[in-house]
């Protein structure tokens, strides 16, 4: 009797111990580990913030390129007829779109929908003013309606989504 009460006079101590030190070093390890989470989440954000800004910036580029009566303009050249401009223009407006589809990622759905309605519309008008055109139509008269009918609109999808993003961009930022 007298050993098994010299065996829990050593054993329950031992064991309040080895109990408190379990759960103040598991309380510890927890800290940590939100610490180390905390600040990995941190860095992330820090890391993404220059790659979202580039991607706003990107996104405005794209679409001022996009625009039917900057592209119309920049790519307008002494005998080439309507047609083969209509295709260069929707040439550009696809690699240009293709350039840039990764950057929805840094980006709102919201604000991706207005740069894809944005091209979508640019593609739309582009081909409208081509179907206006006769067969001897020079690039010079698909320009002529494109900057026609963009002149008639209040404003142009390219500006709504222009205007959308920076909005995005001013809220974040």
């Amino acid at each position: 009797m007298d050993f098994v009460l010299e065996l829990l006079k050593i054993t329950i101590p031992a064991g309040i111990v080895f109990a408190t030190v379990y759960f103040m070093l598991k309380q510890y390890f927890e800290a940590e580990h939100k610490r180390k989470t905390i600040e990995l989440r941190q860095k992330a954000v820090q890391n993404a913030s220059p790659m979202k800004m580039q991607a706003y910036e990107r996104l405005i580029l794209f679409l001022e390129r996009i625009s039917p009566d900057n592209l119309a303009m920049r790519t307008q050249k002494k005998g080439l007829n309507a047609v083969a401009h209509q295709r260069e223009m929707l040439r550009i407006i696809r690699e240009e779109y293709d350039h840039n589809i990764t950057q929805q990622l840094y980006v709102s759905p919201s604000a991706w929908k207005l740069v894809k309605q944005a091209k979508e519309e640019a593609v739309r008008l582009i081909n409208i003013a081509a179907s206006k055109q006769d067969k001897e139509a020079t690039s010079l008269d698909l320009t002529k309606t494109i900057l026609g009918i963009i002149a008639q609109l209040d404003v142009f999808p390219t500006e709504i989504a222009k205007d959308g993003i920076k909005k995005e961009f001013r809220s974040m930022f």
